[in-house]
């Protein structure tokens, strides 16, 4: 499907956007994130009581391409997270995910540790475990695990990741990843190095208010 003339608007402005920064609390959950090919929209709100539980609804878009039929009906996901551990060296939230167009479903459970927070780096153990539905109705398991290293004088993070999943091979990638202004994110990655290692490189923007 040929992408509409409000999606590349959408495309090229949400970027430039000056929206004003998003308080780490605030009871309203704006987010978008998208490249030139596709558009993610995420909206929402957070209670305020124990947990912080937040939940609201999102979508995408896809541009087609000679290789990608692109989104010829936009899905429609319900999502839910909430807090189990805030702690700053060690918070960990779980989460529910369900797409109600096609069935599918995904429950994760989050956490982040921080491994040192000293000098002008950070290094800290990302894991995920998930378990859910796919499209097709099979059960799908994942767990993911990710090492970061933040430089905050350069505003770049490197990451090494693996991901071991039911439904498909051993996957391992390595990244860099700068951040510019105005939301722009760049990213460069060795993707399943344990099979047959692809390169690529690829500029993201992200924006919350």
């Amino acid at each position: 499907m040929a992408r509409s003339p409000l999606a590349t608007w959408l495309l090229i402005l949400l970027p430039l956007v000056p929206w004003p920064a998003a308080a780490e609390d605030s009871a309203f959950l704006w987010a978008a994130t998208g490249s030139p090919d596709d558009l993610g929209l995420r909206t929402g709100v957070a209670l305020d009581m124990p947990g912080r539980p937040r939940l609201g609804a999102e979508s995408n878009l896809r541009r087609a391409t000679p290789t990608n039929s692109g989104t010829a009906h936009p899905p429609m996901r319900l999502w839910g997270e909430v807090d189990l551990l805030r702690a700053a060296a060690n918070p960990t939230s779980v989460g529910l995910t369900v797409d109600l167009v096609s069935g599918a479903a995904r429950a994760a459970l989050r956490q982040s540790r921080a491994l040192m927070d000293e000098g002008p780096a950070t290094l800290s153990l990302d894991r995920a475990l998930e378990a859910g539905r796919r499209t097709d109705g099979d059960a799908v398991f994942t767990a993911r695990q990710n090492l970061r290293l933040f430089f905050g004088g350069i505003d770049t993070t490197v990451t090494g990741g693996v991901v071991m999943d039911s439904a498909a091979p051993f996957h391992a990638e390595f990244a860099v990843e700068k951040r510019l202004q105005a939301g722009i994110k760049l990213r460069a990655v060795i993707s399943d190095i344990a099979h047959e290692p692809a390169a690529r490189v690829n500029a993201r923007f992200e924006r919350q208010w």
